[in-house]
């Protein structure tokens, strides 16, 4: 195979790859593909409960303080009134506190300890009298030899009325009970005690006694003048002696607490046939919310089918609706979004995510409200930094109202994720940098209180429920920052998306490429710095993004490096390459620098965002110089002015317009003598841009165009700022004070 083959074939592998890409992030069929798949998945979680029942109650927004905007309801069967849950479990939870701790009785104890004492004092008389006895088991060397270091034979006597001491102090001690555990972990003020075969017996906790005590009651007997190695001799006995009489048993503790258990009632009153529950427009209370979720519970007891189809199309129907919210959006006002499949896929995916959490909040038995660990207001950001924040907004809205309605119309959740995230969203809208996490937090933290706290008053929730909202909500604060963060990494990573955190790399003047610039053409670079300093201040006039502006305009010309000598700007001390070309030929080499441009901007990896800027700032323009000198040329034949326009496509952005104009006004600047013709030109400029249809995508008003050339103007007049002429010091003045120096 030639080299000339090998080429073909490689450019032919690069462009279908690049068609293969192009065709997947604009099918029509892998759009519909998003749609169809994140509505499913959003109807499932709305029709589909591992306990449908406590679905069904949710349904119901039984909220105390609300009010029951349904029918009158009138029971259609006796039933009997349910505790509620939290209340049930919270009896339980006292009975089983009122279980006291249950013990064994251990009547060898007395007799074990008594013995074991016989025991260690006849070999401790043995020892006295200096035979070989075994006290390993005992006591340590130490504790020995210290204690017989002098006359042992003296020491028979001590021995025998320690012996006699301990021995009284024993038979007292276990008329009170000696536990096996440690007294201050007995939280109780009695114990219950188990003496086989059937009998039962209370002690007081106050008057039980563990080794702690024992050791230091057995120590108080004996004089405080003492000598230390029978002080320690003693304190080594009484632990080895100490055998408790009560000892502690965890399976009859826990029979103990599953009988008590037992023993709660699970209803609290009943309801005949034909009473009523609730009138319609009362206020709902605790008891009112109690017989309707017992009625509930009732009815689905009696219930063979839970999920129908008519059910499973009315939340196909639900989930549709709410997503449309977004998609309507994105067709109208965001066609650049709507229109990348990768983008769309985005940002369903997010919703998807947010509706099986709310799936997942209703899924776990908790008390705790765990609809308010969904990180909305993470996912709120992430969609301000990826997009924009009207773009957020709307998405906010849409995922908000996809929770609420998963979560049974839970209209406070809903409220509550919605106003959180949208200031959430707002703290990233022009986000530089990374540690704008910390203002995030704050607005979150205030968007939950502010809702939660509001509600609560409202609806006189209890206080630790309010708490609990309130704690969980300051953990979603901390921690969707934290998920903004993670995934922004990810998108941008193994994505085309680019942030201003991303931009922010490319706001560097040592840029190899921009580097490369001021080597190869450096009149371009200074035009280049001259743009990006107009672009940045027309963008933060018009409410643009300054950055994107800034940044876009370093990169706009980069393909003039290929060929810088064609640019009157670069032609320094050379001939104008052009007066020796035909008019097209000239209008050919100037249109290939934004060819070039992008050919060198995916060389250097440039984000499609600055790329954008490289064939967008002259749209789809003409070349006007070459193009009239090509009529003059012509004689009168005809001319086809699309030879001497660039390629395009238009701005699609206010950022992208902006630089359009800022370029040719810095030209312009140039060429005006004063501010009347500057401003003249620059007007002149815009207007032919405008009706030539340049800014028809870009979203710009007549009031950005007129706000953009004022500010042109202004800072175009501070950059060709004029300088007075120095004056020289006279020749002669000099050499007089060089004699006199002398």
């Amino acid at each position: 195979m030639t080299a000339k083959e090998t080429l073909f074939k490689k450019l032919t592998s690069v462009e279908n790859k690049e068609s293969n890409i192009e065709y997947l992030k604009n099918s029509l069929y892998i759009k519909i593909t998003i749609f169809i798949v994140t509505v499913l998945l959003c109807t499932f979680f709305f029709s589909f409960h591992s306990n449908p029942e406590r679905n069904e109650i949710l349904l119901l927004n039984l909220e105390p303080g609300n009010k029951w905007n349904g029918q009158t309801i009138v029971a259609e069967f006796s039933f009997p009134i349910y505790k509620d849950e939290n209340e049930y479990n919270k009896e339980i939870q006292e009975a089983i506190g009122n279980v006291n701790p249950t013990f064994i009785f251990d009547e060898t104890a007395e007799n074990n300890s008594n013995n074991l004492l016989d025991t260690i004092f006849k070999k401790l008389f043995l020892k006295a009298q200096k035979q070989n006895v075994d006290l390993k088991n005992y006591f340590s060397d130490f504790t020995l030899n210290d204690y017989f270091r002098d006359n042992p034979e003296q020491k028979i006597q001590e021995l025998s009325n320690i012996q006699r001491k301990l021995k009284l102090f024993i038979s007292n001690i276990y008329k009170k009970g000696l536990i096996d555990t440690a007294k201050a972990s007995i939280q109780k003020s009695e114990i219950t005690a188990y003496l086989l075969p059937n009998k039962i017996k209370i002690y007081q906790t106050v008057d039980l006694i563990d080794i702690g005590l024992f050791v230091e009651k057995g120590r108080s007997l004996f004089p405080a003048d003492l000598n230390e190695p029978a002080k320690i001799l003693i304190n080594d006995i009484l632990i080895k002696v100490y055998k408790a009489n009560l000892k502690f048993s965890s399976d009859l503790f826990e029979k103990a607490k599953e009988i008590a258990r037992q023993n709660v009632a699970r209803t609290n009153g009943y309801v005949r046939a034909g009473d009523v529950l609730i009138e319609k427009g009362a206020k709902l209370t605790k008891e009112i919310i109690q017989k309707l979720n017992s009625y509930n519970h009732s009815q689905f007891m009696r219930k063979e089918d839970v999920t129908t189809i008519w059910m499973v199309l009315g939340s196909f129907g639900h989930a549709l609706l709410v997503y449309s919210i977004l998609i309507i959006y994105l067709v109208i006002i965001r066609k650049r979004i709507f229109a990348d499949n990768l983008q769309v896929a985005i940002l369903s995916g997010f919703i998807v995510i947010v509706a099986f959490l709310g799936w997942l909040s209703v899924e776990i038995p908790s008390k705790l409200p765990l609809q308010y660990f969904v990180l909305i207001p993470g996912f709120s950001m992430l969609v301000a930094i990826l997009f924009d924040s009207r773009t957020a907004f709307y998405f906010t809205v849409c995922i908000s109202l996809m929770l609420s309605g998963i979560r049974g119309n839970d209209y406070d959740t809903g409220m509550s994720m919605m106003f959180a995230g949208i200031l959430a969203a707002y703290t990233v809208r022009d986000i530089q940098s990374r540690t704008q996490i910390y203002k995030s937090i704050l607005f979150i933290i205030i968007g939950f209180f502010v809702t939660i706290i509001s509600f609560s008053l409202e609806r006189g929730s209890e206080f630790d429920i309010t708490a609990y909202r309130l704690l969980i909500s300051v953990l979603n604060a901390a921690l969707s920052p934290l998920l903004t963060f993670g995934l922004l990494f990810i998108i941008e990573r193994f994505s085309n998306i680019t942030t201003d955190l991303k931009l922010e790399e490319f706001n560097d003047l040592n840029h190899p490429l921009l580097q490369k610039m001021s080597e190869l053409a450096p009149g371009t670079y200074q035009h280049t710095l001259a743009i990006s300093v107009i672009a940045e201040k027309c963008a933060a006039a018009i409410n643009a993004n300054p950055l994107l502006a800034k940044v876009g305009a370093y990169y706009h010309d980069i393909g003039k490096i290929v060929k810088p000598e064609y640019y009157i700007e670069n032609q320094l001390n050379i001939d104008n390459k052009h007066e020796f070309m035909h008019p097209k030929k000239s209008a050919d080499a100037i249109k290939n620098h934004v060819i070039d441009g992008i050919r060198v901007g995916k060389e250097y990896k440039l984000p499609q965002r600055i790329i954008d800027f490289i064939p967008m700032h002259h749209g789809t323009s003409l070349i006007k110089h070459f193009y009239a000198k090509a009529l003059e040329e012509a004689d009168g034949q005809p001319v086809n002015q699309d030879d001497y326009r660039y390629p395009g496509p238009k701005p699609n952005s206010k950022e992208t317009a902006i630089v359009m104009i800022c370029d040719s006004a810095e030209a312009l600047s140039r060429l005006a003598t004063d501010i009347e013709s500057l401003e003249n030109a620059i007007e002149k400029s815009i207007q032919a841009k405008l009706n030539d249809g340049q800014f028809d995508e870009s979203n710009l008003t007549i009031g950005d165009l007129k706000i953009i050339k004022e500010t042109c103007v202004k800072n175009l007049l501070g950059l060709q700022h004029s300088r007075i002429e120095y004056k020289e010091i006279p020749t002669e003045t000099k050499e007089e004070n060089k004699t006199e120096k002398d």
